[in-house]
């Protein structure tokens, strides 16, 4: 994990833990966000490490434009699915009836 990605991690921690300091959430809720984040950052490194060799040869034989326009929408998808395996996640809080996880942003 770089620099950036920890220093990001550290401080969505943190609000995670004040959360359950004060009794917002409960340990299995605190766990549970913990795990999902910590499965969303590998499975993006997954995805990277994964993309990479399509990556190099989409840049050599096609350009650097269509590689980054192919990573793009790779990412993307990824967000999607990511984003509605968060809402799941979600849902199974304790406090998961006080979040407003139908309204679209």
């Amino acid at each position: 994990m770089n620099e950036d990605a920890w220093r990001k991690r550290q401080l969505w921690a943190e609000s995670v833990v004040g959360l359950r300091q004060i009794d917002a959430i409960t340990e299995a809720d605190r766990e549970l966000l913990f795990r999902e984040y910590d499965g969303m950052q590998q499975a993006i490194q997954d995805e990277l490490q994964a993309a990479a060799p399509e990556f190099g040869r989409l840049a050599r034989d096609e350009g650097r434009e269509a590689a980054e326009s192919w990573m793009h929408a790779r990412m993307h998808a990824l967000g999607v699915e990511r984003g509605r395996r968060l809402k799941q996640v979600l849902g199974e809080l304790s406090i998961a009836d006080q979040l407003e996880l139908d309204r679209t942003a």
